[in-house]
């Protein structure tokens, strides 16, 4: 259940307390910043809670709590951009590192190595380690190479991904008349 009494304040320059009150004591919460679970489960015992967050002072994020009566995990009811995927593959025996390779479909840019990977588990998975262009959505390309010792690649096939980003937010312009003090917002 999604928790809609939440207070945020500033508790220094790197942190915000969250507090609310949840509808039992015995209630497990969840706390996801940005759509990624950050603590949980949280069992206070009490139905007033509150946490400190790590949060850079001029950022801003999206904070949801969910509580629940037993251990269900909730999903975040916030769906981040898709600009950072997780990119995944099988491993080859043979390979000593892979490299991945990326290209723009729309631009015509040439394909680059965004990154070399030693081997370390059957199923590799690491997080796109670039940003993604997708405001307004565009095909990116990814390809996989297995290098083995001798520094041969194999011939891997190119993985579509389309990234879809949000659009900018709008700028607020703040305006102040110096004869009366009265302030104007204006949204640009």
């Amino acid at each position: 259940m999604l928790v809609e009494n939440v207070v945020i304040r500033p508790h220094n320059e790197q942190e915000v307390s969250v507090s609310w009150t949840s509808e039992d004591a015995s209630y497990w919460s969840w706390i996801f910043v940005n759509g990624q679970l950050s603590i949980g489960p949280f069992m206070a015992e009490a139905r007033d809670r509150v946490i400190s967050i790590k949060f850079p002072a001029g950022t801003t994020a999206i904070i949801e709590i969910h509580d629940f009566s037993d251990e269900t995990v909730p999903q975040s009811i916030n769906e981040p951009p898709l600009i950072r995927p997780t990119i995944q593959w099988n491993a080859v025996p043979t390979a000593v590192m892979y490299r991945i390779y990326h290209t723009i479909f729309d631009t015509g840019t040439l394909e680059s190595m965004i990154a070399e990977i030693p081997p370390y588990m059957e199923r590799m998975s690491i997080e796109c380690p670039i940003q993604l262009e997708g405001r307004g959505g565009r095909w990116h390309s990814f390809r996989i190479e297995a290098v083995d010792q001798f520094g041969n690649e194999s011939l891997g096939d190119v993985i579509p991904h389309h990234a879809a980003d949000l659009p900018k937010p709008p700028k607020l312009a703040i305006a102040r008349d110096i004869q009366n003090g009265l302030l104007s917002f204006r949204i640009q």
